[in-house]
């Protein structure tokens, strides 16, 4: 009996050791954005934002008097492993990606193709596949030097900016799973600088925004789409969060504006194959309320009421077919998965007739698109 305890008491005491393989955090450098660009002969560089962990605060930036609290390291490689080996070399610390949650890559780098860095974050364990993808027009390198103002880190507001669904969000998996999927085109956010204050050209006071996106074909980009499409985008996926509509009153009317927040939106997509024809609808449902009426028009009247919200069906119907009609005449790119959708309804039909031929039936793919409004909410004013 008491040699088993002894033993007992020995297994406890082994289990109550420290990890083996334990990382000290004054051992490491923390990378919390991942810059990557081709440069001239053909190389990747890769420009790492590093965490300097005694400078970092709350919030707050070197704008508001206080010290930088990242750095920007960057080397070059033939791939994204040898320029990672190459630029450890000029750190005393390991360099540790696990915290990193921004992947910003340049355009030249994105239009020759990402397969290769999807596959080093497929593969590398420490690359986060959680972490927002993003390009920019020009160098990662250069943006990533941004200063931040609300935030002690630039990426800590570039994570909030994509949390906030102000435009698309995409995950290093979406893309990847985007590049696997059979009649899905990858697409992500665009991310640039723009000035503070509206309608002015200082070049100091600049702060980072998602506006646009990129849309690839496989997995090379091959254009930009502006702010208007990208919300075409979001209706089309689903992704619709909020927003403000504004409608134009006629002058026979009044004239003025009245303008709308979106509360919840729907959008289905409804594959119709008939006789060997192919179809797509598109059936969005939104609900809205009025948050401003800067118009003659008496909302507490029905019918005007009514009006108002067959205006809104046409602007949103018109938005999605703007972006509809550069997916499928500029781009030639399904970047809003319809293909995905015939798939699941008609996945016989998918896999015998319209899977080898996707990239040429998806341009001539007829799309009819159906809005029903609701405004819920007029406010209290009249």
């Amino acid at each position: 009996m008491k040699a088993l305890k002894m033993f007992l008491l020995a297994i406890t005491v082994s289990l109550l050791t420290g990890c083996w393989n334990r990382i000290e955090v004054n051992d490491i450098a923390i990378v919390t954005a991942i810059g990557l660009d081709l440069v001239e002969d053909d190389m990747i560089r890769l420009s790492l934002q590093v965490a300097i962990p005694t400078k970092l605060g709350p919030t707050g930036g070197s704008k508001g008097g206080k010290e930088r609290s990242t750095f920007v390291i960057s080397e070059k490689g033939a791939t994204v492993s040898e320029a990672y080996r190459n630029l450890q070399m000029k750190l005393s610390r390991r360099v540790f990606f696990s915290q990193s949650r921004v992947l910003l890559i340049g355009e030249a780098l994105a239009r020759r193709g990402i397969a290769t860095i999807i596959d080093f974050y497929a593969r590398f364990h420490q690359p986060r596949m959680n972490s927002f993808i993003m390009f920019t027009k020009g160098y990662a390198s250069e943006v990533i030097k941004n200063i931040p103002i609300l935030e002690s880190v630039s990426a800590e507001e570039t994570k909030e900016l994509a949390k906030l669904s102000v435009g698309v969000k995409v995950y290093v998996r979406d893309f990847l799973n985007m590049l696997l999927t059979d009649g899905f085109e990858p697409f992500a956010p665009e991310y640039k600088l723009t000035p503070l204050e509206v309608d002015t050209k200082d070049d100091i006071g600049k702060i980072q925004v998602i506006n646009g996106a990129a849309v690839f074909k496989k997995d090379k980009l091959i254009g930009w789409m502006d702010d208007t499409e990208t919300r075409g985008i979001l209706w089309l996926r689903n992704e619709i969060e909020g927003g403000v509509i504004s409608i134009k009153v006629p002058k026979n009317k009044g004239g003025g504006i009245i303008s709308f927040d979106i509360i919840r939106s729907e959008t289905k997509l409804l594959p119709i194959l008939k006789d060997g024809q192919l179809k797509l609808k598109v059936k969005v449902t939104s609900e809205m309320i009025v948050t401003e009426n800067y118009s003659k028009v008496v909302l507490l009247n029905q019918k005007n009421l009514e009006e108002i919200q067959k205006d809104i069906e046409k602007e949103i119907r018109t938005r999605i077919q703007l972006v509809v009609n550069s997916a499928q005449k500029e781009f030639q790119s399904d970047i809003f998965g319809f293909g995905q959708a015939v798939y699941r309804k008609y996945p016989k039909a998918w896999n015998t007739v319209y899977k080898k031929n996707w990239d040429q039936d998806f341009p001539k793919l007829e799309v009819k698109i159906h809005s029903k409004v609701y405004v819920r909410r007029i406010g209290l004013s009249k």
